[in-house]
């Protein structure tokens, strides 16, 4: 039992903890359900939707992958009856600006057409991020800052074709 604890402790550790916040209205999930969509840019989806309602994924930048972050988004949203999910912003915040009214942070409205693309923002984040002014340390001696990766998105649900 012992052995199990621990595993699972480590398990949890390693993993990293992604919190999920959802307002907005759970339908059933109708049976065709089976995968949800993600999309980064309204355009590109071609079928009527409804919005269900929002959700913010917060997770620690170092333990916690956009991809982690997604797929807990996508539970969520299959739990909500949603049939996609449309990412309208990524930040990674600095611990020393999550206080802040308006924290450094760039959204996929800051990339021209040709490099609008999640991968790019990803990329753009994790090369580039930790090497700006942003990464600033405490005053405090040996201690570092902290950042959090916080995804926004709606929950879509498909209206039915006529």
């Amino acid at each position: 039992m012992k052995k199990l604890l621990v595993i699972l402790s480590a398990a949890a550790i390693l993993s990293g903890c992604v919190s999920i916040e959802y307002t907005g209205k759970t339908v059933a999930a109708g049976e065709s359900d089976t995968k949800i969509a993600v999309f980064t840019d309204s355009s590109k989806i071609t079928r009527k939707y409804e919005v269900l309602g929002q959700a913010t994924a917060r997770g620690n930048y170092q333990e916690v992958s956009r991809d982690r972050m997604i797929s807990k988004l996508r539970q969520k949203a299959a739990e909500s009856g949603a049939n996609a999910i449309l990412i309208v912003e990524h930040q990674v915040i600095s611990d020393l600006d999550e206080a802040s009214t308006s924290p450094a942070f760039m959204t996929a409205l800051d990339y021209d057409e040709t490099e609008g693309n999640w991968k790019q923002i990803y990329t753009d984040v994790n090369r580039d991020f930790v090497n700006t002014r942003r990464n600033r340390t405490s005053t405090t001696s040996g201690s570092a800052n902290h950042f959090t990766r916080v995804i926004r998105a709606e929950f879509l649900r498909w209206q039915p074709e006529k």
